[in-house]
């Protein structure tokens, strides 16, 4: 079995309203961020072949903003997926969408906190750098990049390691 990426993100900053939670927008600075996240990608991989992305708007807006950073119409076709059981999604159910993929070697999850986090420091256990990593939560537009060696639907604290953490504002700050 070759090695697959998996790589969570929490979605930009986004804005405070008082309507629906679902449809709050990116703000101008979390439209920044997450293009700054696909400009990183592009540089530093990887680059997903896959996305599964909550329905939520300010998801779906993270998602145009960091394919843009990716360059990704130049990019062979990433497939992406809005998925309505991503949003505000518990860990598990995070993990039963992760566990239904099929043939992605790159996916991108892109969700909400504090599931996003916490799925991250479920699979980091056990790794001493990388729960105190995790263990710092993920702020907006911050992602955590495992390696995961077995298929999707065997994905667990055994079979995944964690690569790195990027957190956009603060790594890019000084």
């Amino acid at each position: 079995m070759s090695l697959r990426r998996m790589i969570l993100m929490r979605h930009a900053s986004a804005a405070v309203g008082t309507g629906r939670d679902v449809d709050r927008p990116l703000t101008r600075h979390g439209q920044d961020e997450a293009h700054r996240v696909g400009l990183r990608l592009r540089i530093d991989g990887p680059i997903p072949d896959r996305v599964l992305c909550s329905s939520a708007r300010r998801c779906r807006e993270t998602w145009d903003c960091v394919s843009t950073g990716l360059a990704a119409a130049t990019l062979p076709a990433i497939d992406v997926t809005y998925d309505d059981r991503l949003y505000n999604a518990s860990t598990g159910s995070l993990l039963d969408t992760i566990r239904d993929e099929q043939e992605s070697r790159v996916l991108l999850v892109l969700s909400h906190n504090p599931g996003i986090s916490l799925l991250g420091l479920e699979l980091g256990r056990g790794d001493p750098r990388a729960e105190v990593d995790l263990r710092e939560g993920f702020a907006p537009s911050t992602l955590a990049v495992f390696e995961v060696r077995t298929r999707w639907d065997e994905l667990s604290t055994a079979s995944s390691r964690l690569l790195r953490i990027d957190r956009i504002d603060r790594d890019e700050a000084g």
